[in-house]
This record gives C-alpha cells, structure tokens and sequence, in this order.
C-alpha cells in the first residue's frame, strides 16, 4: 500500500516538473520573439529616418498642411482676397497625434543640437 502511494506521488510530481519545465520553455520562446520583433521594429525605424515618405514624416506633412491653412491661408490670404476662412480646431485623437508629431518634432530637432 506504501509503495503505491509512494509510487503515485513520484509519478505527479515528475508530471508537476515536467509541466513546469514545459511552461517555462513557452515563456522564454515568447520572450525571445518579442526580442526579435523589437529588433525589427528597430531596423525598420533606422531604415526609415530621413526617408521622405516614412510614416513620421507623413505624419509631419498632415500637421504642416494644417498649420498652413490655419494661420497663412486664414489669416493672410483670405482676407487679402476678401474671403472670410476658418479651419476647424483639432479636436480628440486627431489632436493628440499632432501633439506628438509636433513634440517629436521640436525633440529631434533639439536632440541633433545636442549631438552636434
């Protein structure tokens, strides 16, 4: 009777490590893809700074376009035209992503000051 209680106790707890073992074999291959994904992410940014129709730089031309309409076309042109023009504010997300290009903007360019 011993020995077969003894017997059991092996056989789950050699099934309990083996399960351990296996869980902790999925968590590292989840954290070397993740490593690997973060790596590509990086390539693929060094490969697009500088590139005139990269994602950030599109982002860069929306926000210029929306500037000049605002304060050039709005302010200046119309009204030297006769035309009374008004843009609409950003507002929501729209907002928050030209806040982002515009800070992103003003940092790398504070940031290249700083490496020169």
């Amino acid at each position: 009777m011993f020995s077969m209680i003894f017997g059991g106790l092996t056989s789950l707890a050699t099934a309990a490590i083996g399960a351990y073992n296996k869980s902790k074999d999925v968590s590292i291959a989840a954290i070397q893809s993740a490593g690997s994904i973060a790596a590509a992410q990086a390539q693929a940014m060094s490969a697009w700074i500088g590139h005139p129709l990269s994602p950030p730089s599109i982002c860069c031309y929306g926000v210029a376009v929306w500037f000049f309409k605002a304060t050039a076309c709005d302010k200046v042109i119309g009204p030297a035209l006769g035309y009374q023009w008004a843009t609409d504010p950003l507002t929501g997300g729209t907002a928050e992503i030209a806040m982002i290009v515009v800070s992103g903007m003003f940092f790398s360019g504070i940031a290249n000051i700083i490496k020169r």
